[in-house]
């Protein structure tokens, strides 16, 4: 596979992840409870893992 087509692929598939996480936390945010707590929390973990392999690229 290119370079450029694997860069390609981790991009698009960051984004996807990056949008994935973002709608489940606003979807979470309109009920209370521990439940939903745990999803949002859940959801944010999954976005911090996107900034850590975005970053780990740029050591």
């Amino acid at each position: 596979m290119k370079d450029s087509t694997r860069s390609l692929l981790l991009v698009t598939a960051r984004t996807l992840v990056a949008a994935g996480c973002v709608a489940v936390v606003v979807a979470a945010r309109t009920t209370i409870g521990w439940g939903s707590l745990a999803i949002m929390l859940a959801a944010l973990v999954g976005l911090l893992a996107v900034l850590a392999s975005y970053n780990r690229r740029f050591r």
